[in-house]
């Protein structure tokens, strides 16, 4: 994808960049909000949730402003988790359209096996992140990158469907309604996972250029582009 800039090249679009930039406060609410719910070692986080009602209600015992902080949160994660369902409308839908053209997507050569692919991506992925040089064949995504895009989709997709669910467990049977908290529990570890790693290598000076285009400009210098992503400027079969 080319920029207005003939000395630039487009790595992401508009809605790309709105997206994720407001996908980063849905998960920083979700995760304040949630945490409280999995586990008491984090009932000081439903305590401050619960003093600016305390004062209202009248209540003083620190069990009680607990409770009440534990309900605000479930609220609130309820809330954020529809605004999240809202804000990604918009996303999917101006992205659906191009699916098969998704830089996250594998396009290997014609003459060229998948299990070669696989090692070229592999190889091409040690060159970047651990000899800290550039690859011979990685597009826009390494193979790795490309793993984690449709983990962390699946994974989305698990947490919205069980949230949704779990918000009227009350109908569902207990065992089921059992299942979908196991589940939204493993997607919330997951997700921390993923977000701990994701940080380290969105602020890797190896990748400087991806930052500062998925927040800002959504351009790279073709210069550069053409070093760190060399797949892009290439025919795919």
């Amino acid at each position: 994808m080319s920029s207005d800039n003939t000395n630039e090249i487009r790595l992401f679009s508009n809605m790309q960049i709105w997206y994720h930039k407001h996908i980063i406060h849905v998960i920083m609410f979700l995760i304040i909000t949630g945490t409280p719910l999995v586990s008491p070692t984090f009932s000081w986080l439903a305590y401050l949730f619960g003093i600016p009602f305390s004062v209202f209600s009248g209540i003083s015992a620190t069990d009680q402003i607990i409770h009440t902080g534990i309900q605000v949160c479930r609220i609130v994660h309820r809330g954020i988790g529809v605004v999240w369902i809202i804000i990604s409308i918009p996303f999917i839908m101006s992205m659906l359209p191009k699916i098969f053209k998704w830089d996250a997507t594998p396009h290997k050569d014609a003459d060229e096996t998948w299990m070669q692919y696989i090692k070229d991506g592999v190889i091409d992925s040690k060159t970047v992140y651990i000899d800290l040089k550039y690859p011979k064949k990685m597009g826009k995504y390494n193979i790795f990158q490309m793993l984690v895009v449709w983990g962390v989709a699946g994974l989305c997709i698990l947490m919205l469907v069980s949230g949704v669910l779990l918000s009227v467990r009350t109908s569902l049977n207990p065992d089921f309604a059992a299942i979908l908290r196991t589940l939204h529990l493993a997607g919330y570890v997951a997700m921390l996972i993923f977000l701990i790693i994701h940080i380290y290598l969105a602020v890797h000076p190896i990748n400087s250029a991806g930052y500062k285009a998925i927040f800002k400009t959504g351009t790279d210098t073709i210069e550069h582009a053409k070093k760190k992503h060399p797949g892009l400027f290439k025919n795919k079969s």
